[in-house]
């Protein structure tokens, strides 16, 4: 499959996403915080910050792969 597809695949479903999670996974990915910073920033537990993470990586593998 072409490159641009997938990024646009990509794109939508991250988009897709609630804001929170969206907001959570930047923080992590793009931000450069750990864990346990992105909970203080975001007013969550780690264990959430964790469980937001994966659903947001398992989203955007499904999209990648067309599903």
């Amino acid at each position: 499959m072409m490159r641009w597809l997938r990024l646009r695949r990509m794109r939508r479903a991250f988009r897709a996403l609630p804001e929170r999670d969206r907001a959570i996974f930047g923080s992590v990915r793009f931000d450069d915080l750990d864990y346990i910073e992105a909970a203080r920033r975001h007013g969550c537990t780690v264990a959430e910050v964790e469980e937001t993470i994966t659903r947001v990586i398992i989203a955007l593998d499904r999209a990648l792969r067309g599903k």
